[in-house]
């Protein structure tokens, strides 16, 4: 207990628990907006957009957080483009945007001859890592998202519920479906330096998975997967002190875990 005590006396190990406890709690969040909306693909499009912005990080020597947020929320705005006329739904444009993304990302690779292995670093993440600005960042996203959904929670619903009926009532269904795919890239964005590209679902999917198996209602689901989630950092994180072992590692066991656990619930309406 006294190691663990001075480990938390240090910078980086402090800046990883705060860094790992806001996120617990505001990363599964964004993962409702994706589950509920149907946005697995999305994911990927923006974890590959994580991809292409650290080359361009690597390239051109510029911080990675902003540049890989960048990326993100250009992807985000020409997969709104081309969804404007509801032609193609997004799930098919997130999953061709991937695709474009990978091969832009393959291209600068060669052209800034970034090495391999500095590429695949950015697949896993390190709380470790984080600076004060990170922190910063990342406090001021979890704040945005927490008082996005606690102010427009009945919209929300109601968009969740049924687009037209939503639109009919006079919601912004264009507005907030946007804002809810922005806020969803700024958080991949910055999960992707605390616990890496391949490893954001343990933090933003499955604790929302588990939490759906027992949620009451949407404000329900916000809640437990918020739990859920605080939980997991929180557990993951004194682990990997007291094991040495990769928090990201440590989380991913963990959330696969839980999620065998509430396989078998049944979700209450």
């Amino acid at each position: 207990m006294e190691e663990l005590v001075k480990l938390l006396a240090l910078k980086p190990i402090l800046y990883g628990l705060i860094g790992m406890l806001i996120s617990g709690i505001s990363f599964p969040l964004a993962g409702v907006v994706i589950v509920r909306n149907s946005l697995i693909p999305m994911r990927f499009m923006l974890m590959h957009g994580v991809i292409l912005g650290g080359i361009f990080s690597i390239g051109l020597n510029l911080p990675l957080i902003p540049v890989v947020i960048l990326i993100n929320v250009i992807l985000v705005l020409i997969m709104s483009l081309l969804n404007k006329d509801k032609s193609i739904n997004l799930s098919t444009v997130s999953t061709a945007m991937m695709v474009f993304t990978m091969g832009i990302a393959s291209m600068l690779s060669h052209i800034f001859d970034v090495p391999a292995k500095d590429t695949l670093e950015l697949l896993w993440g390190s709380p470790f890592s984080l600076t004060k600005s990170d922190l910063f960042i990342l406090i001021f996203l979890s704040l945005v998202i927490v008082i996005y959904i606690i102010v427009f929670f009945r919209q929300i619903s109601m968009i969740f519920f049924d687009c037209d009926i939503a639109t009919s009532m006079g919601i912004n269904v264009k507005i907030h479906n946007f804002v809810m795919l922005l806020v969803t890239a700024l958080i991949i964005s910055v999960a992707m330096k605390m616990i890496g590209a391949l490893l954001i679902d343990t933090l933003v999917i499955l604790p929302v998975v588990c939490a759906t198996k027992t949620a009451k209602g949407l404000k329900d689901l916000f809640i437990r997967s918020s739990v859920m989630g605080f939980v997991i950092s929180l557990i993951g994180y004194f682990c990997s002190l007291i094991f040495n072992l990769p928090v990201s590692g440590i989380m991913a066991i963990l959330s696969v875990i839980l999620f065998l656990i509430f396989r078998e619930k049944k979700y209450c309406h």
